[in-house]
């Protein structure tokens, strides 16, 4: 009988031993959403040495200071800035997150740019309301750029890798058995917000301004990372605490 050092020895070589999971902490794919003028731009622009894709052509103006990013108006647009990055050349401006702000301006160019045609060529209304067939050329369509993004996180060599920070809208859902969350992330059609929230290992709730003890407004913004109250939320990181003030993204994210 083999020895627990010998053990590891033929361990070291199987092809069926591989290591999963996390030696440290990594890079992180995050999804921050809420309602609009809650403060996910600001809030993803405090992670480290940020780049923002500005999907919203206004969105960036909430940020108070200038940060490096291109306003994108077309999928090709998104597909240079994608390759940019997996081609390793921003390492030369020092940029370690990409912020890829106002995903439902991206699910807006998939349906002028793909979604128009299919709608009238249909007969459909919404996409929604569209044949199978079509709605799910969209959404697949759709996820295979999602992932390619998430996947900027995971990039060979490993010096290329950045963090990778979506920010959306969020969607409230009236009481219904079919819906877990009355408050999610809002990806575009019901499949997708549904289904999309999965490819994130991070998703933070920002919560809207509210009241103090004196019933006199606050500007205070709270984030939520774990599922409460109907609200979808979570860290399967471990990284951040559960609930409480928005945090410096910098002081998590290394």
């Amino acid at each position: 009988m083999a020895t627990k050092e010998e053990a590891k020895v033929v361990n070291a070589d199987d092809p069926m031993v591989e290591k999963l999971g996390r030696t440290k902490r990594s890079h992180v794919n995050m999804l921050i959403y809420g309602r609009s003028g809650a403060g996910k731009t600001y809030r993803a622009a405090t992670a480290p040495n940020p780049y923002i894709m500005a999907c919203d052509p206004r969105g960036h103006d909430s940020i108070p200071f200038e940060i490096p990013g291109k306003v994108v108006r077309s999928l090709q647009d998104i597909a240079d800035v994608i390759e940019w990055f997996e081609s390793g050349q921003h390492k030369a401006h020092g940029i370690e997150t990409l912020i890829v702000d106002g995903l439902n301006f991206v699910y807006d160019m998939f349906l002028q740019e793909t979604g128009d045609y299919m709608v009238t060529a249909m007969g459909a209304k919404d996409p929604d309301l569209m044949p199978i067939g079509g709605q799910m050329k969209i959404l697949r369509s759709y996820k295979r750029l999602l992932t390619r993004l998430v996947n900027l996180t995971q990039l060979e060599p490993e010096e290329n890798r950045v963090h990778v920070i979506f920010t959306c809208l969020d969607e409230h859902l009236k009481d219904a058995e079919e819906a877990p969350f009355e408050i999610q992330p809002m990806f575009g059609s019901k499949t997708m917000n549904r289904s999309f929230p999965a490819l994130f290992s991070v998703i933070a709730y920002i919560a809207p301004v509210g009241e103090d003890e004196d019933g006199n407004p606050t500007t205070e913004r709270r984030m939520l990372f774990t599922e409460y109250r109907g609200i979808l939320a979570r860290d399967r990181l471990g990284i951040f605490p559960l609930m409480g003030e928005a945090p410096n993204l910098s002081e998590y994210l290394k």
